[in-house]
C-alpha cells in the first residue's frame, strides 16, 4: 500500500495551487517527538493555514500512503484549495521514521505496537493534533482525519483508538481495524486478498475504544482497485454499522437512508454512488457510515504509479501525481461535506495521559528481599558512607542499613542489568 517535545524547524511560505491560482495561506513546518511512550518516533509535520480564519477553526489531518510523503498530499490531493474554500486548518504529517518490515513510508496500521492508545504511531498522531492545538486555535468539536491506503487504514485505527478525540474520519482505499498484511493484494490485477470476518473486526474495535461515542466514518473505494479490494471497503462499512447501530439498524439494508450520484465530480464520475447509513435509517439523521463507491480506471497518467486503480482523486484543483488522479469524484469536496455535517456531538474530550510504558524485560518487578550484607555479597548494593559502614543500593545509592547487618530484610528491585534500587520501578503497577 501507499502510503511533542521537539520543535525544530519553523518556516512560513506562501503556497500556490496546482492549477496555478495563488493561495493566500501560510504553511508551517515543524518536528514532533519522539515522546516517552513505547514506539514513538520523530515526525515531520506540515500545517497549512488559510488567511482570514476567524475564531476556532476545524482541523483536517491527512495521512499519505505508502511510497508517498506529506508533499504528495500538499501538492496533489487538492486539499490546500479545499482548506481555502471551506476554512479549515490542514495538517499533513510525514511518517519520517518507522520500524518493522514494510514498504517505503507505510503507516504501520497492521502492527500491534502502533494501533493502541498510548503508544506507537497512533499515539504520535494524536500528539501532533494536540501540538497543532497549542499553536493555533482549533475547534474541539471539529477535529477530522483522513488518508489514503495505509494512511486510510491508519485513519480507521486513529478513529478507534482515540474515538474520544476525533469527530469524524474518512478512509480512502483503507482497511478495517485489526486487519493484517494479508488483506492487501500484491498480485497485480484483479488482485487477491483475505480479510477478517466482520464479527472479528467488531470485537477488535470494541476492545480498543475507550468511549462509546460512535465516530461517523466515510469509506471511499474504487471497485477497480487491485491493491485494496472493494471487499475491504464493504467489510469496513459493515463492521462500523454492526458496532455502532442498534439492533434494528446494524446492517446496510436496515441503516440505508439515501443513495445517489456522487457530487461534485471533475470529468467522469465513473458510475460513483454515494450512500448514507444513519442511526435510524432516516435521511435527516446523523450518519454512522457513508460510502463512496465507483469503478475508476486502473491505469493513471503518472509514470511513478503501479496502475492498480489505487489512488486519491483530487478533483479540479488536484494533480495527476503518484497514486493520485485529478478526474473523478472530487474527494476534497465530498470529504469536507461529510466532515461539515458531523461535528462532534459531545464536544470532544482530551483523554488522560497514556499509561506508563511497560517495564523492559530486565526490570525486576517482584524484587529480591535479603539482608544488607547479603545484598552487598550479591552486588545488589555496595559498601559506602563513612568508613564504608553503610550498604547503598547500586542504582539509586539509597542507604539500606549497616553493611554488616545480616539479620534485617530489605527488598531491592532491578531496573537495569546490575542496577538495583529501593523503589518499585515505574510501569510495574501497584
Amino acid at each position: 500500500m501507499r502510503q511533542i517535545k521537539g520543535r525544530r524547524r519553523l518556516a512560513a511560505v506562501v503556497l500556490a495551487l496546482a492549477g496555478g491560482t495563488a493561495v493566500a495561506g501560510t504553511a508551517s513546518s515543524f518536528d514532533v517527538g519522539p515522546q516517552g511512550y513505547a514506539g514513538s518516533q520523530l515526525r515531520r509535520v506540515q500545517v497549512y493555514v488559510p488567511d482570514g480564519l476567524a475564531g476556532p477553526a476545524p482541523m483536517v489531518m491527512a495521512l499519505h500512503g505508502c511510497q508517498q510523503t506529506e508533499q504528495n498530499v500538499l501538492q496533489d490531493w487538492g486539499l490546500r484549495a479545499a482548506a481555502d474554500r471551506y476554512g479549515f486548518v490542514l495538517v499533513t504529517p510525514f511518517i519520517t521514521r518507522y520500524d518493522g518490515l514494510r514498504n517505503t513510508n507505510c503507516w504501520g496500521f497492521w502492527l500491534d505496537q502502533h494501533r493502541h492508545q498510548g503508544r506507537g504511531e497512533v499515539e504520535d498522531l494524536r500528539q501532533i493534533g494536540l501540538e497543532v492545538e497549542r499553536r493555533w486555535s482549533i475547534d474541539p468539536h471539529r477535529r477530522f482525519i483522513t488518508g489514503l491506503s495505509s494512511g486510510g487504514a491508519m485513519t480507521v485505527v486513529a478513529s478507534v483508538a482515540h474515538n474520544e478525540y476525533w469527530a469524524a474520519a474518512a478512509s480512502a482505499a483503507g482497511l478495517g481495524y485489526g486487519e493484517d498484511a494479508a488483506s492487501v493484494s500484491f498480485s497485480g490485477c484483479p488482485g487477491s486478498a483475505t480479510f477478517h470476518s466482520v464479527d472479528r473486526l467488531v470485537s477488535d474495535m470494541r476492545a480498543e475504544r475507550d468511549s462509546s461515542y460512535a465516530i461517523p466514518l466515510m469509506v471511499l473505494q474504487n471497485r477497480g482497485d487491485c491493491t485494496v479490494l472493494a471487499q475491504a471497503g464493504e467489510r469496513l462499512r459493515d463492521a462500523q454499522l454492526k458496532l455502532n447501530g442498534d439492533a434494528a439498524h446494524d446492517t446496510p439494508a436496515e441503516a440505508l437512508a439515501e443513495e445517489g450520484a456522487c457530487s461534485p465530480v471533475f470529468g467522469s464520475d465513473y458510475g460513483c454512488r454515494h450512500a448514507r447509513y444513519t442511526v435510524d435509517g432516516q435521511p435527516g439523521s446523523r450518519s454512522l457510515v457513508e460510502t463512496v463507491f465507483y469503478r475508476g480506471p486502473t491505469a493513471t497518467p503518472s509514470t511513478g504509479d503501479t496502475d492498480h486503480g489505487h489512488y486519491w482523486i483530487g478533483g479540479e484543483q488536484g494533480l495527476d501525481g503518484n497514486w493520485s488522479l485529478r478526474q473523478g469524484p472530487s474527494y476534497p469536496d465530498i470529504v469536507w461535506n461529510f466532515f461539515a455535517r458531523h461535528a462532534r456531538a459531545d464536544g470532544g474530550t482530551t483523554p488522560p495521559p497514556p499509561p506508563p510504558p511497560p517495564p523492559p524485560s530486565e526490570v525486576d518487578c517482584s524484587g529480591t528481599a535479603a539482608s544488607p550484607m547479603a545484598h552487598i555479597a550479591a552486588v545488589r548494593a555496595v559498601a559506602g558512607g563513612y568508613f564504608n559502614l553503610r550498604a547503598l543500593a547500586t542504582a539509586d545509592a539509597q542507604d539500606i542499613g549497616f553493611a554488616w547487618d545480616s539479620w534485617s530484610s530489605v527488598r531491592l528491585y532491578q531496573v537495569q542489568p546490575g542496577r538495583w534500587q529501593t523503589a518499585r520501578p515505574a510501569g510495574c503497577g501497584g
